[in-house]
């Protein structure tokens, strides 16, 4: 019988914190200082895909068909990290910021263009080393 009472009480437990959200009492990180890194983050992947985006579409000369398909590549997986970043964000309770004027205040890349391809490859490189560094 006392397993049984402590077993309802478990039961009645679980359901309240599924009620409560993803994040359980165990999480023990500052969570809007989470959300900020991870908002942070967001916002860099966000820059990082619209950089590539554009390179994709503006690429020129001889070589630039293969290195522009590589580009529109890395714009994807660029969104696809920045869907992943804007998904945990939500489940710790946050908002993903994605206001544009925001976004790139808040990047830890810069949306720098580059005028040959050269420059284009060149500037999305050091985006990445940010990136990763960050």
């Amino acid at each position: 019988m006392n397993l049984l009472i402590n077993i309802e009480e478990l039961r009645a437990r679980a359901r309240k914190q599924i009620e409560d959200g993803p994040v359980t009492e165990n999480y023990n990180l500052d969570r809007d200082r989470v959300v900020a890194v991870l908002n942070a983050a967001l916002a860099t992947e966000i820059v990082c895909a619209l950089r590539y985006r554009y390179h994709y579409f503006v690429a020129s000369g001889i070589h630039s068909a293969g290195v522009a398909e590589e580009f529109l590549t890395h714009s994807n997986e660029e969104l696809q990290h920045a869907d992943m970043l804007a998904e945990r964000i939500t489940q710790l309770g946050g908002n993903p910021e994605m206001n544009p004027a925001v976004v790139t205040h808040v990047s830890h890349s810069e949306y720098k263009e580059g005028e040959s391809l050269a420059e284009m490859i060149r500037e999305d490189l050091v985006a990445e080393r940010i990136a990763i560094e960050t």
